[in-house]
């Protein structure tokens, strides 16, 4: 009973936020991680992001996350997403997929295999993202890196895990 209660605070506590994982486009990577909406985004503004989300999703507050409440944030992000989807095979279809992914991603990420993910585990996929929208390696997330990543995708040459 305490971890259904635990979930559904983190459900409702991560219902508002503004930024859950990082995009895979960059334009909207820009767009939800820019917190001081300078048109940018460092790693410095991205690692607070990240730390208050990590922050959010762990519900007993032991500074780790248990598979339940990595995947649970994820689901209830997840359903809000399909709340447009008519068709319920589909909507059916994508839910267990993705579903099965997070659970993937968990196992991943989870890189001691001790199932429990430290902030250290959470934060090395975000700045692989991080550092795959950082087309000109400068450190900073920019309209500049977006023109970069669709040169290079015109030119066949980039990164196929991101879009402009």
């Amino acid at each position: 009973m305490k971890i259904l209660t635990g979930l559904a605070v983190l459900m409702v506590l991560t219902a508002g936020s503004q930024a859950f994982a990082a995009s895979h486009q960059t334009t909207i990577f820009i767009e939800e991680q820019d917190t001081n909406k300078d048109g940018q985004v460092t790693l410095a503004e991205f690692d607070v992001e990240r730390a208050d989300h990590f922050k959010r999703m762990d519900a007993n507050g032991d500074a780790s996350l248990t598979e339940a409440e990595y995947v649970g944030e994820y689901e209830a992000r997840l359903n809000k997403q399909l709340e447009s989807v008519t068709d319920a095979e589909k909507k059916k279809e994508q839910y267990q997929r993705q579903m099965r992914q997070a659970k993937v991603r968990f196992g991943v990420l989870d890189t001691n295999k001790d199932a429990a993910m430290t902030f250290e585990e959470y934060q090395v996929s975000g700045h692989a993202m991080f550092n795959r929208h950082d087309a000109d390696k400068s450190g900073i997330i920019t309209a500049k890196d977006v023109e970069l990543l669709t040169e290079q995708k015109k030119d066949k040459k980039g990164d196929d895990f991101v879009n402009p």
